[in-house]
């Protein structure tokens, strides 16, 4: 497969923030669309329980500043991997069976992300390198994410600020979703 287009979308990433005890925040979930790959789903059902595709974040800190009524968040750089689950098994009520798969590509957020919430929706934004990939074979095809996506991606998320019932272990578990586009290759300044 050749390189999407700059700007092109490249998956759609269904999930949720995890808050531990400690403060330190995860994200984890899976995905409804991914760089043209098929089929993203074990059988007919589309959900966690039978997405091939997961992906979850290292650990992270994020510092809160309030200007008026929104609240805005800034995380830290982090990575996140992309797993291939030959056997989905996903389940947000246990956030490791995100990370069981095959790794297939680790991604570096390359800047703080910010995230503004105001309401019932909240909203964050970043671009992540890739920093390392394996191919893969999956229904009968090679691919591998460094050809796909060579220069990473920016990805705008959507959010509720509604918390839902945590898995034991973590204080606050909030739903989510994101769009990434294709990001296009280092500008050298002079």
């Amino acid at each position: 497969m050749d390189p999407h287009p700059v700007a092109g979308v490249v998956w759609y990433a269904i999930g949720r923030f995890y808050e531990a005890q400690d403060g330190s925040l995860q994200d984890l979930g899976y995905f409804a669309h991914l760089a043209g790959i098929e089929p993203l789903f074990k059988g007919p059902a589309h959900g966690e329980g039978s997405a091939f595709f997961t992906f979850r974040s290292e650990p992270f800190t994020a510092r809160k500043f309030q200007n008026g009524d929104l609240s805005v968040s800034i995380d830290a750089t982090g990575t996140f991997t992309l797993y291939l689950n030959r056997e989905p098994c996903g389940d947000f009520s246990r956030p490791d069976t995100f990370s069981r798969g095959e790794p297939i590509a680790t991604f570096q957020r390359l800047s703080s992300v910010v995230g503004t919430s105001v309401g019932p929706l909240g909203t964050n934004l970043f671009s992540a390198a890739l920093r390392s990939s394996t191919t893969f074979h999956f229904q009968g095809r090679s691919y591998n994410l460094e050809r796909l996506l060579p220069h990473g991606i920016t990805q705008l998320g959507v959010s509720s600020t509604t918390a839902m019932t945590p898995p034991p272990g973590f204080k606050t578990m909030t739903p989510f979703v994101g769009s990434a586009m294709a990001a296009g290759g280092s500008v050298r300044w002079p």
